[in-house]
């Protein structure tokens, strides 16, 4: 049976990863659009427009449209309203990150009806094929764990996603942005950590975070930078007698001592999204980020920010 697709936001997120990956899966047809803009919808939308209600009223894309399955791909703050609509009329749904822009609603998001079931949030990183392989190659005993996080995303994203910089809407800086994924990323290797401090190059809007965590394995350190020049992302883990291991996601590849091993998959980032559309078609169990492990990591998030101290001269 061929799944009814529906999209809320047609906005930059949803046309770099979503639609690739919804427009070739077999088991679904995409048949509604929702967005405060149709007619910038319908663009993004391309080819792919045709036969699809495209609409501005949330009501009408869930009582018309009909979608068995819905991504909810607006601005961090306007998150809730749909997806609990959604829940509520009985679609799946796959929030992008972080389920809210603040703490409160994203608590009320994870504790809504239905969302044990029927909600994911796009939380990749973990299911990336070389982090089993990444977990071998750590050495034993303790380690000083580091995960560094460069991008040059904030300059060439300014233009259509404007609301980055606003803090309410989007609920912070790099640290809700890019770091909601980084410590997904450590927790799944690591465990759970303890926030210990936090250091951000302004208040409201950062675009550097050096974080400090407690992890059962050792200190971990988090850095981040979403003005770099580089792109990378690499979690580390060394020991005391200088053994180390490196996932080098940027590169696809593991490094350790027994060598390197390189991945296969080139686009890492869509895991979630294949993940969560194979889960409800039925073809594979355990690919979704559930929202109690996303609040996890956004209330990870909450109390950095509680300690964050500024410092508009940080480096990594």
């Amino acid at each position: 049976m061929t799944l009814r697709y529906g999209v809320v936001g047609c906005g930059r997120v949803f046309q770099r990863y979503h639609l690739p990956v919804v427009t070739e899966h077999r088991d679904y047809t995409l048949v509604a659009a929702c967005d405060t803009d149709a007619d910038s919808a319908r663009t993004v939308l391309g080819a792919a427009a045709e036969g699809v209600l495209v609409t501005t009223s949330l009501k009408e894309f869930l009582t018309v449209g009909r979608p068995d399955v819905v991504a909810v791909c607006t601005p961090n703050d306007a998150h809730t309203g749909p997806v609990l609509a959604a829940l509520a009329a009985g679609a799946h749904v796959l929030c992008e990150k972080p389920l809210a822009a603040d703490i409160t609603e994203a608590r009320l998001l994870a504790g809504a009806p239905g969302a044990a079931d029927r909600l994911a949030v796009n939380l990749p990183y973990r299911f990336h094929e070389l982090v089993p392989v990444f977990g071998k190659a750590l050495p034993d005993g303790p380690c000083e764990i580091t995960l560094t996080f460069t991008t040059a995303g904030q300059r060439l994203w300014r233009p259509v996603t404007n609301w980055y910089g606003d803090a309410a809407r989007a609920g912070g800086g790099a640290l809700v942005d890019l770091g909601a994924h980084a410590l997904d990323l450590m927790i799944t290797v690591f465990g759970a950590p303890r926030p210990a401090g936090c250091r951000v190059d302004a208040v409201g809007v950062e675009e550097r975070v050096v974080a400090d965590l407690e992890f059962p394995a050792g200190p971990g350190r988090l850095r981040i930078d979403r003005r770099s020049r580089v792109m990378g992302l690499t979690l580390e883990a060394a020991a005391a007698n200088g053994e180390s291991a490196v996932l080098d996601l940027r590169r696809g590849e593991v490094r350790g001592r027994d060598g390197t091993v390189v991945a296969e998959d080139r686009r890492p980032e869509l895991a979630a999204i294949r993940g969560f559309l194979d889960t409800v078609a039925g073809r594979v169990t355990g690919r979704t980020v559930t929202p109690a492990q996303a609040l996890q990591v956004q209330e990870i998030v909450s109390a950095l920010y509680a300690r964050a101290e500024t410092d508009q001269e940080l480096t990594l």
